[in-house]
């Protein structure tokens, strides 16, 4: 087999045989485990709150006034244009309705220059998300054409940010511990930690509690 050819497989396959880990705590709340030295990058599932010590993590922000506003720039075209917080990174919509193949178009805006991030792209679904590297990106323009479809209704946005919490002073201290992951298990399901370096740490909000307890890992 082609080298190239068995990394893609181990990738798919997802995280290899034994960097994978069961919390001793599977109750609802804000956990902390010591990183193991076999998995440095361990991580909950994708959907969870969390973070990893000393690392940047991306904190989405429910904020309202992000959203400037909407305009036909021409028949059966719709421009949104949001604004973005210091240090965004990431901007996810949600449309009320499934975009039928739509091509779609979105422009990053910083210090006066523009940067395309889509691209006459054909979308489908109800769910967008745009990512960009620049820093000092202020303002994000979506355009969506919309020829012989309902125009496209925006529902829901926001906007993610990179955050260290470890340097945030709003986190409470026992946040602060170094070589940890702190995770916020939503409860009613069993949840596993697994090795994983490309997953990018997210946090829906700030920790509300003051304390995270600690647990333990066991291997599957």
């Amino acid at each position: 087999m082609h080298p190239l050819a068995a990394l893609v497989m181990m990738l798919a396959a997802g995280t290899p045989e034994g960097r994978c880990f069961i919390p001793s705590d599977q109750t609802a709340g804000w956990k902390r485990v010591v990183l193991p030295e076999e998995a440095p990058a361990l991580a909950a599932p994708a959907d969870v709150d969390q973070f990893r010590s000393g690392e940047p993590a991306l904190l989405f922000e429910q904020d309202a006034s992000a959203y400037i506003g909407a305009d036909s720039e021409r028949p059966g075209r719709m421009a949104y244009h949001f604004r973005v917080p210091r240090d965004g990174r990431r901007l996810e919509l949600g449309f009320l309705g499934d975009l039928r193949g739509a091509k779609v178009d979105a422009v990053a805006y910083a210090g006066g220059f523009s940067f395309p991030l889509l691209d006459e792209k054909r979308l489908a679904g109800t769910q967008l998300a745009l990512e960009w590297n620049m820093e000092g990106v202020d303002q994000v323009m979506v355009s969506v054409h919309h020829h012989l479809r309902e125009k496209p209704i925006v529902r829901t946005w926001r906007v993610g940010r990179w955050l260290k919490p470890g340097e945030d002073p709003a986190m409470p201290e026992s946040f602060r511990t170094p070589r940890s992951l702190y995770f916020l298990h939503p409860g009613g399901r069993r949840l596993e930690l697994c090795d994983a370096p490309g997953r990018t740490p997210r946090l829906t909000r700030r920790p509300e509690s003051a304390n995270a307890s600690e647990v333990t890992l066991r291997r599957p």
